[in-house]
């Protein structure tokens, strides 16, 4: 009986430290999983001219949730770019810190317990440059690579 306790707490111990090696390989997996599956930087954009400084990422969260900047009076409104699915994506993810539900859910409430604006939506590089031609001091986020195809439109930040 004696051996047999032996070898229940052995294999009892392999398990046991075989499920605790998988919790930290999947820690570390986690940790190190690439921000986009896509190598191109974004940044944040506006119109040049704009007077528009660097923001922080707290104050850009703040601008794309309906509020003022309290870094810039220079920034106007938010305009989202849903030009690419991943990229809109990404930017909730990597500045909101929210899912797309959690981001409009949010600015639902927003709008109707204290009437802040419906930020406007663009789904194409040539309205989003139009736009933002039209509207000095109104932001948005692109990929770099993108910028080339657009008019006078100046880098605020890359964002990642």
């Amino acid at each position: 009986m004696n051996t047999f306790t032996n070898t229940s707490r052995a294999q009892t111990h392999k398990h046991f430290m075989f499920m605790a090696v998988a919790i930290i390989v999947l820690a570390i997996l986690a940790c190190v999983t690439p921000v986009s599956a896509k190598a191109d930087k974004v940044a944040l954009i506006a119109a040049k001219g704009s007077s528009i400084e660097e923001l922080s990422i707290r104050d850009v969260r703040r601008v794309y949730l309906g509020l003022k900047s309290a870094e810039s009076k220079a920034v106007n409104k938010p305009v989202l770019n849903t030009h690419s699915q991943e990229l809109y994506d990404d930017f909730l993810k990597n500045v909101m810190h929210m899912t797309e539900g959690g981001y409009k859910r949010k600015l639902v409430k927003r709008i109707f317990r204290q009437g802040a604006e419906e930020i406007r939506q663009i789904s194409s590089y040539e309205e989003l440059n139009d736009h933002l031609q039209k509207n000095v001091g109104d932001i948005s986020f692109i990929e770099v690579s993108a910028i080339k195809n657009m008019d006078n439109i100046e880098v605020i930040q890359i964002l990642w």
